[in-house]
């Protein structure tokens, strides 16, 4: 019995020294997994286009938001991603764990869930290669803004960082010696300054916005004027205006106009 007792007293004093020195290792672990320290450059076999991407502002109603870091295989030899872990359970990322030659290039895939996560983001991916070993080899990330609500329900169409309250105006015949406008109210979602213009407008066609510059969280409008003595006597009832200074596909950054005859 006495054996008994001094097994159990033995026993606690090691596990109580073990939960110890495992709380203090697990606490240097966590740092480690959110925060490890990154290969030196010359063993970096991967070359990112960029490693920080700004997402803007994202509302938590919002599906799942896919980033692309594409890269480049800048090295003299094969490489192979192995893992990517991220710092946050709001982060995910897909990878090809094919081999990728010199000079080929491919992409990591950051997913950031917004739904209970309102407030500044500012979540990292971390890519390890089979040449790195325990250090990664680029750390990516997403920064942003999630609202708990979306402001700008009143312009549902998007344009790039710009939500608008349509993508489409409509004048009535225009009379020699006018200049009627049409007015696209709009916002700046994102997280800089915005300046609209637009290339190849036909001659008789004015586009800019008020204010010039629109600010983030600013809503403007954009101002879209047709010049009556300019009009050619054959025209098109419809065209589309490809607007600048916003990202996104032609497809998304088109405005139409329609005048009647």
């Amino acid at each position: 019995m006495r054996g008994f007792f001094c097994l159990v007293l033995l026993l606690l004093f090691c596990t109580g020294g073990y939960a110890q020195v495992a709380k203090r290792l697990s606490r240097e672990a966590i740092d480690s997994l959110k925060n490890p320290v990154l290969a030196a450059e010359d063993e970096r076999t991967l070359f990112f286009v960029s490693q920080q991407i700004d997402m803007g502002v994202i509302y938590e109603s919002d599906a799942p938001i896919e980033v692309a870091f594409k890269f480049v295989n800048s090295g003299s030899k094969k490489e192979r991603i192995t893992k990517v872990t991220t710092n946050c359970g709001c982060t995910g990322a897909v990878y090809s764990d094919k081999e990728i030659m010199p000079g080929d290039s491919s992409e990591v895939v950051v997913t950031f869930n917004p739904r209970r996560r309102a407030g500044t983001v500012d979540t990292n991916a971390f890519v390890y290669t089979a040449s790195s070993g325990t250090k990664p080899v680029a750390r990516l990330t997403l920064l942003g803004n999630v609202v708990d609500k979306d402001e700008w329900s009143h312009l549902p169409c998007t344009m790039g960082c710009l939500k608008l309250k349509r993508k489409s105006v409509t004048f009535e015949p225009v009379e020699p010696g006018s200049v009627p406008q049409q007015r696209i109210p709009c916002a700046n979602i994102g997280t800089r300054p915005v300046t609209l213009s637009s290339r190849l407008l036909p001659p008789y066609v004015r586009l800019f916005t008020e204010p010039s510059e629109i600010a983030p969280g600013e809503e403007a409008d954009i101002v879209i004027s047709v010049v009556g003595d300019e009009l050619p006597a054959v025209m098109p009832r419809s065209f589309n205006i490809v607007v600048e200074g916003v990202e996104g596909r032609v497809s998304d950054r088109t405005i139409k106009v329609i005048i009647e005859k």
